[in-house]
């Protein structure tokens, strides 16, 4: 699977990590396993890191999983997410995110990963 996480208990945040290409099909079987996790469930802050990712999906499609899949399966539950990016389509696609995921998610987009650990500990 090209997305995977692992959870971080001492600075209390999810380190996910998105590396070759990542499909919307990805995306939903992700977001499927990772949202039943209960740890994930309550620890709900997440750093990732897109730097090795090739993103294969587009804005609509990133739109309908958000609304879709984390929507109903959060039930108003918050979220907060560092993303991290190298590239410019990266940050394009997290700031589509952004916009898609204000409902629940307060988000940042960083160049740095020790940049967004920090901002995303600092939140707790």
């Amino acid at each position: 699977m090209p997305i995977s996480y692992t959870i971080e208990r001492s600075a209390g945040v999810i380190l996910e990590v998105w590396e070759g290409e990542v499909t919307a099909a990805d995306l939903r079987r992700h977001w499927q396993v990772y949202l039943a996790d209960p740890d994930v469930l309550a620890l709900r802050q997440t750093l990732v890191d897109l730097r090795r990712a090739d993103i294969r999906f587009s804005g609509v499609e990133l739109s309908d999983l958000v609304s879709s899949v984390a929507v109903p399966i959060l039930k108003g539950r918050d979220w907060r997410t560092a993303i991290v990016v190298e590239r410019p389509v990266q940050f394009g696609v997290s700031r589509q995110y952004q916009v898609f995921a204000r409902c629940y998610s307060s988000d940042a987009i960083f160049y740095d990963y020790d940049d967004a650990l920090r901002w995303l500990v600092r939140q707790a």
